[in-house]
């Protein structure tokens, strides 16, 4: 997929106890929302200023993973970039290129994320208001979706399931093609 300034909406999305994904992405900004899901409950992965931010709140505050990477502008090289998130109960773990960032969520917070909201993949529009965005500004580069979801038998997989001519486009998104530049 080739985002260029808006967003695409595949489906209702239950986080829970257990959600991962997997996502390769060529961005050509240094700011932009990636996914994002829930508007009480949430979960977020955002680009920001050129680091990797993944955010959940399961009620009882907002929990945090950041990449940094070793330089600046190493996410917008023009090379794709592999982040994988998982939420397993109360441990968040963030990894971009083999580098991996973890968190355990404070005792006491439940672990289970109730969502039951769109995900939005490459921004969220105007009318929404996704909680835990630092940036409203929609992706724009190249994202190839390696997999999404929860559990083994809800989780969504390019090879098998996930079929991008059946999603919900909004905006400039290409869903055939990425282009070199």
């Amino acid at each position: 997929l080739e985002f260029s300034t808006d967003f695409f909406i595949p489906a209702s999305l239950q986080v829970g106890q257990s959600f991962s994904a997997e996502l390769e992405v060529r961005p050509r900004t240094k700011n932009g929302v990636l996914f994002s899901v829930g508007v009480v409950e949430y979960l977020t992965v955002q680009i920001l200023d050129g680091t990797v931010k993944f955010i959940v709140d399961s009620g009882s505050g907002a929990e945090s993973l950041i990449y940094t990477p070793p330089t600046t502008n190493t996410i917008c090289d023009g090379h794709w970039h592999l982040i994988k998130i998982m939420k397993k109960k109360n441990l968040m773990t963030l990894t971009v290129d083999g580098k991996s960032n973890l968190n355990i969520m404070k005792k006491g917070k439940k672990h289970e994320t109730v969502t039951k909201d769109p995900i939005y993949l490459g921004g969220v529009p105007e009318s929404v208001v996704n909680k835990g965005l630092e940036t409203r500004e929609p992706y724009v580069g190249c994202m190839r979706i390696m997999s999404l979801g929860g559990g083994k038998k809800d989780k969504l997989r390019r090879k098998k399931q996930l079929d991008v001519s059946t999603l919900d486009i909004y905006g400039d998104v290409n869903k055939q093609e990425c282009p070199l530049n």
